[in-house]
């Protein structure tokens, strides 16, 4: 709960800056300060539902509601990582934006958002307990071994492993059309504007290329 409170002081914070705190802030700054909030409220939502997992994870209950209570406190688990996530990409994005545009101008609010993007990316790694929660018999592997990543997809069951390929599959499916669109949005943009973007149209190129042939690769048979 204490770093629960941590977030409340930085989100009333937040708000005294942008409504109380300079009027001539700029769009931009003003948005991005927005953004930083809305980071905030994932985290704190994040931070609510992982203490109230924990707390729930150490109740006795009846044999017959078991499953369901199971269920209940694995649904607060990827809430909560789903809150982090939004809160990594939303600072992420926050963070590039605001270097380019607010690094002179607005040094502080930039600051922030590097270090929401932190605190979020250090959010991402689970305690023990939610490890507990979401897969009871989990060990984690020897974060030494050569093999960490196998001996960690290992530890879940083939039903895990279908419900994990599954979203897997679909999310390569997701990337490399948004990428496409993406390119041709950017082609578009370019030929009307006359700002080109032949980098990042080449980048995207050469992420599909390694997208596409990684996934090749991967359903080659070994000898």
């Amino acid at each position: 709960m204490k770093i629960l409170m941590i977030y409340l002081i930085f989100f009333v914070y937040g708000l005294y800056k942008l409504f109380f705190g300079s009027e001539q802030l700029l769009l931009q700054a003003n948005l991005l300060m927005i953004s930083n909030l809305v980071v905030i409220i994932c985290l704190m939502f994040a931070r609510f539902n992982v203490h109230k997992a924990e707390k729930s994870s150490v109740i006795k209950v009846d044999i017959k509601v078991e499953d369901t209570h199971q269920v209940s406190l694995e649904r607060m688990a990827y809430t909560a990582l789903t809150s982090i996530q939004v809160a990594l990409s939303l600072s992420f994005t926050a963070s590039l934006v605001g270097f380019l545009l607010l690094r002179d101008t607005q040094p502080d609010i930039v600051l922030w958002s590097l270090i929401l993007l932190v605190v979020s990316f250090l959010s991402l790694f689970p305690s023990e307990k939610m490890i507990r929660i979401t897969n009871p018999n989990f060990n984690f592997p020897n974060p030494q071994s050569k093999n960490y990543e196998q001996e960690f997809f290992n530890q879940f069951d083939d039903g895990e492993k279908y419900v994990m390929l599954k979203g897997l599959y679909k999310l390569y499916s997701l990337v490399t059309w948004g990428l496409v669109l993406l390119a041709f949005i950017l082609m578009f943009y370019s030929a009307f504007t006359g700002d080109s973007q032949l980098v990042s149209i080449i980048g995207i190129g050469v992420l599909l290329l390694l997208i596409q042939v990684s996934y090749t690769i991967s359903l080659k048979p070994s000898n």
